[in-house]
């Protein structure tokens, strides 16, 4: 093997590794908007959903047809059926998000504008064939609380949060808190968040790695750091998010990739954009690496919405309220594949030429 044969062989194969990190969002399935008030809706009634490890479907809350959750299946998007909601009231909308634990428990909470007046309020169930029990009902700090709620962990692990919104309340900073020491009796914590402004918690959250979260609004992404011990939270850094097309909000972390939904306020291209964690910077807008352009344009003007990944991170799945809900595959861009091909073909070739 000359020495420039094995330069550009070791070149080749060395560009492989990096440029594999390089990932694309791939259209898996979709169920388009139907009306104002049929599943999914344009009507402002779908606004979140969470992923069931357990079955592999996706659970979406809605009130199309009144209150419920639909369960789709997370490999087609074929509605399957739906969970019990007998017992669930109170509140702005008795219903408006859910989300699900590793161990196939669901959680589900309502939308209050005011909890001081109207208590925020968290249900379970301990399958898709179960009954669902209400696990808190309460003020976690008077403001609104229902627009972003996330689950991780399981059993005695399982962790709950909710983010506070603007209304009734003058700074909205506090992070809601659900912890759990045997998996079914539920510890309430409010923690202020420092460094932050109001409302920041309210359209998009959900955890990081460790004690930490990832918070949204319409201005730029918050990473937190807390601690439920101490009862307190604070900001860690600051990120401006760029978009395939409008605000980003609703997002979901996974495995050092962030997935927003990017909502248009008025009518308007609206957008799910993929991005590296540890690439973001500071300062400066950050570019994701792939942004796909959701077929419809209905507006989005409350900015809510799901984000949520499956149990691997290769699929994600996005409730775009009045924009219908999707699942995009997470994979290598096809340069890599492009690249690897070649690195392999010039390897093969100088070993050729050495025998």
């Amino acid at each position: 093997m000359s020495s420039k044969s094995l330069h550009l062989a070791v070149a080749l194969l060395g560009a492989v590794p990096a440029f594999a990190q390089s990932l694309t969002l791939e259209s898996y399935w979709s169920v388009a908007p139907v009306n104002a008030t049929t599943f999914p809706d344009t009507g402002n009634l779908t606004r979140g959903g969470g992923f069931n490890p357990v079955s592999g479907n996706l659970l979406v809350a809605t009130r199309a047809g009144g209150t419920g959750v639909r369960i789709l299946d997370g490999a087609t998007g074929v509605e399957k059926g739906t969970l019990s909601v007998a017992g669930i009231s109170g509140g702005t909308f008795a219903l408006n998000m859910v989300s699900v634990a590793a161990d196939g428990a669901i959680y589900g909470a309502n939308l209050v504008t005011d909890a001081a007046t109207s208590p925020f309020r968290v249900y379970r169930w301990a399958n898709e064939s179960s009954e669902p029990t209400l696990v808190y009902s309460g003020n976690p700090g008077a403001g609104r609380f229902g627009d972003s709620f996330t689950v991780r962990g399981s059993g005695s692990s399982t962790e709950i949060i909710a983010g506070q919104g603007g209304t009734g309340v003058a700074t909205a900073t506090r992070l809601f808190h659900l912890g759990t020491a045997d998996g079914s009796t539920f510890t309430p914590s409010t923690l202020n968040v420092t460094g932050i402004s109001g409302g920041d918690l309210r359209l998009g959250l959900d955890f990081g790695e460790g004690n930490t979260i990832y918070a949204k609004q319409g201005g730029a992404l918050r990473y937190i750091s807390y601690d439920v011990s101490t009862l307190t939270a604070t900001l860690t850094s600051s990120f401006t998010l760029g978009t395939g097309g409008g605000t980003s909000g609703p997002l979901a972390y996974g495995d050092g990739l962030l997935v927003a939904y990017g909502y248009a306020p008025t009518t308007g291209p609206n957008s799910v954009n993929l991005y590296d964690v540890a690439s973001l910077v500071t300062t400066g807008a950050n570019t994701p690496l792939d942004a796909e352009v959701l077929a419809t344009t209905n507006a989005n003007s409350n900015g809510v919405g799901g984000v949520d990944f499956n149990a691997d991170g290769s699929i994600v799945y996005v409730i775009a309220p009045n924009n219908g809900v999707h699942a995009f595959r997470v994979v290598p861009e096809p340069g890599t594949w492009a690249l690897l091909g070649a690195g392999t073909l010039v390897l093969g070739w100088t070993l050729r030429r050495r025998s």
